[in-house]
């Protein structure tokens, strides 16, 4: 019991650090979102482990501006109802990270 009160603890303190960037013009509304069904599909309903697997290795910081945009673009449009999008927008992020 404790394991899991730890994760609904997580899962609400990120949720509340994700509508407070939004809140203050930090990210937008659509990243908002974006992050919200992320953390959702991840914590609650434990999906997209190949996503998750290739966000951990986007280091944005070591991209060109226009890969970063890709990537930015391709999450912020993502289904994340479906499994098929998941998974191939997956391996793009992994292309255009080894290639950065």
């Amino acid at each position: 019991m404790y394991e899991e009160q730890k994760i609904h603890k997580i899962y609400d303190e990120t949720a509340s650090m994700i509508v407070d960037l939004s809140l203050r013009h930090r990210i937008s509304h659509h990243e908002m979102h974006f992050l919200l069904n992320l953390l959702d599909q991840a914590v609650v309903k434990g999906r997209c482990p190949e996503l998750m697997e290739a966000l951990k290795k986007w280091a944005p910081d070591r991209l060109d501006p226009e890969s970063n945009e890709i990537i930015k673009a391709t999450l912020l449009a993502l289904d994340m109802q479906n499994r098929e999008a998941l998974k191939d927008s997956a391996r793009l992020i992994e292309d255009l990270t080894r290639q950065g």
